[in-house]
């Protein structure tokens, strides 16, 4: 094991032991806990302070898990909480669509599917839960892409680039504005063959109070099934039912999402 990694795994097993113990504890117990000398106890004391993964109270010197870690821990009860409490709405879609039904959200350049339910159809779409997809040639990535300001667009696409996976994919910056567009004006978007051919996806947003999109909610299928004239029907239903989940889950006792006034993005 090289030592870097070593590392690693001694601070994680430290931020363990001090979730463990429900209580600060002093270097002296650590060492005796982990098994390692009070100096190199110190060492990843040192580096874990810096990044807020442990906080040392002024007065008795003990150490305790410090914001970064309750931060972490907000944040995935919350993703936890939503796909729970979005789940209804994904059985609702599939009912109502006979489609493969979907929940993602923005996971720093790409986008992270959370939850996917499938119709009992001799066809159906796999995407696994903790998979991300690109946000340039996906129908969730558009949603997000769209809410962003332009500079921030502009920098994600100069990160990533455009990468072509099939012949109908997004290559250009002109053509990726006037789609980010197009999704605002109709409060949807779509995935038309452009990350796997024979496959069509289309979405919704979750909007908060501020009418920001928190996260995406749509179905896929092949296209030969979901087909372009089955677009302004099913984009519709997706829409209600986003805009009737993102309420329902203000009324819960939680919280996650604010009122939302309307569907669309502007």
């Amino acid at each position: 094991m090289s030592e870097n990694v070593q590392s690693v795994e001694r601070a994680l097993d430290m931020v363990g032991t001090l979730v463990s113990a429900h209580r600060p504890l002093s270097v002296a117990e650590l060492s005796q806990q982990m098994q390692l000398a009070p100096s190199t106890i110190h060492r990843i004391l040192q580096t874990l302070l810096a990044k807020g993964y442990v906080h040392q109270d002024p007065v008795n010197k003990r150490y305790d898990i410090g914001p970064e870690i309750v931060e972490i821990s907000r944040s995935l009860y919350l993703r936890y909480d939503l796909v729970r409490r979005v789940r209804p709405y994904l059985q609702e879609l599939v009912d109502a669509t006979g489609e493969t039904a979907h929940l993602a959200e923005l996971y720093g350049t790409t986008a992270m599917y959370l939850s996917q339910l499938e119709p009992l159809t001799m066809m159906r779409m796999f995407t696994t839960p903790g998979s991300v997809t690109p946000l340039t040639c996906s129908d969730v990535g558009k949603l997000f892409l769209a809410d962003l300001p332009g500079n921030s667009v502009e920098m994600i696409v100069q990160k990533v680039g455009f990468i072509a996976r099939t012949p109908h994919t997004i290559v250009s910056w002109g053509r990726l504005q006037a789609e980010l567009q197009t999704v605002r004006e109709q409060g949807y978007a779509e995935d038309d063959e452009e990350r796997e051919l024979g496959v069509r996806c289309l979405s919704a947003p979750l909007l908060n109070g501020a009418g920001k999109v928190i996260a995406a909610l749509g179905v896929a299928g092949p296209s030969g099934r979901l087909t372009r004239e089955r677009v302004p029907e099913l984009s519709q239903q997706i829409r209600v039912i986003a805009q009737r989940a993102a309420h329902d889950l203000m009324l819960a006792p939680a919280q996650v999402l604010d009122p939302i006034a309307e569907v669309r993005l502007t």
